[in-house]
């Protein structure tokens, strides 16, 4: 009996650990069959991501938040709030950035300079802009199940 207090002690440990570096929701989780989960020591509606393709035993896989990242909310109207689109298997989505911004060209004389080019590097502000090319990361990426305790 002291073994599994001890195993449901790191089990939770290991829950609110990996629930505060993956990030986590709370959502409202039902059981169909209406059993009660198992208690591990994790509270109900808690959203954690693991690997393996499983959830943990009682926990229920939610696959609202598959190919998305799940993030803190601080406004309860906030909860629940998609943004893009999700992710799919193995994707690597391309992503450009715009830009804009001015280059400011200072006045200098050359002695002894003579010639027509009137308009060479003339002191002035010139306006930037533009769009980078479209690539992707090139970061790894790992899709993990999305589990939520009943």
């Amino acid at each position: 009996m002291n073994q599994r207090r001890s195993f449901r002690r790191r089990w939770a440990a290991a829950t609110a650990i990996a629930a505060l570096v993956l990030g986590i929701g709370f959502v409202e989780a039902r059981r169909a069959s209406g059993e009660t989960p198992p208690d591990d020591g994790a509270p109900s509606g808690m959203v954690a991501f693991v690997t393996g393709g499983a959830c943990p035993p009682g926990w229920v896989t939610v696959y609202d938040v598959g190919g998305r990242v799940v993030v803190g909310a601080i406004y309860p109207e906030d909860v629940g709030l998609e943004v893009g689109t999700p992710l799919t298997d193995r994707e690597e989505r391309m992503h450009e950035h715009a830009y804009s911004g001015e280059v400011t060209l200072v006045a200098k004389n050359i002695a002894a300079a003579n010639g027509g080019n009137q308009n060479g590097a003339a002191a002035g502000t010139y306006p930037l802009a533009g769009t980078t090319t479209k690539v992707s990361s090139g970061l790894p990426f790992m899709q993990i199940a999305g589990c939520v305790k009943p």
